[in-house]
């Protein structure tokens, strides 16, 4: 069997970082954003939710499988592409080029911001010891102090605005690259549907941003039996 070459590794990396940005990266995103805009129904739901999460068996091998190590492998190819891609969007000002410029630029964002969300918020939790039932209000009373600060609401804004972003247009691009969505006309239709789903996960992100900002009630750790 012969070795492949070097552009056959390129090109199946490049494919990789593609699909890890799908699954189970921005799977994930989802996920995590509809589970934290619970915080809108209630209080109690979204303790619950984050009660459910803390108690899943093997929780740090699955955050470790399926959350980090895909999360860095796609930010470190994402970097190199950013460094052999040349950005010419002010000699040639089409709307995919301005598209693709915020996608890496969206993309360098939102990493930084999942450093300081991840660091203040699971990292926190890990070094104090918070786990099972005592991670909730020890998470959310993080959150409730961070959304009583200026500089907590904008880096929380900036940083979701970039994460959906990023994730809705890389949609359109895997859909395109992958061979889903051929001719102008898909290819239109669904720039329309994947803007929609951005808009759509903004919304609740910021939503969610808003209740903790107008509501920041402390909870207790849920005492089962």
């Amino acid at each position: 069997m012969p070795r492949p070459t070097k552009d056959e590794i390129h090109y199946l990396l490049l494919k990789i970082h593609s699909l890890t940005g799908i699954v189970p990266i921005g799977a994930f995103l989802v996920i995590h954003l509809s589970i934290n805009s619970l915080r809108t129904v209630g209080v109690l739901p979204y303790q619950l939710s984050i009660d459910v999460l803390n108690n899943l068996p093997f929780l740090l091998l699955i955050e470790i499988g399926f959350i980090y190590i895909p999360l860095l492998f796609h930010s470190l190819m994402g970097f190199y592409v950013v460094h052999i891609g040349q950005t010419n969007v002010f000699r040639y000002r089409h709307q995919r080029n301005w598209l693709y410029t915020l996608q890496r630029f969206t993309g360098a964002i939102t990493f930084l911001f999942l450093i300081y969300h991840m660091g203040t918020t699971v990292g926190a939790k890990m070094w104090e010891g918070k786990h099972h039932f005592e991670a909730a209000p020890f998470l959310m009373g993080i959150l409730n102090g961070e959304f009583q600060t200026l500089q907590g609401i904008v880096i929380y804004t900036i940083g979701i605005v970039s994460a959906t972003f990023h994730f809705s247009n890389g949609l359109w691009g895997f859909c395109v690259s992958w061979g889903i969505l051929i001719g102008k006309n898909a290819q239109r239709n669904g720039a329309i549907v994947f803007a929609a789903i951005g808009v759509g996960l903004t919304f609740l992100g910021l939503a969610t941003v808003l209740e903790f900002y107008m509501h920041p009630i402390p909870v207790e750790a849920t005492v089962i039996g």
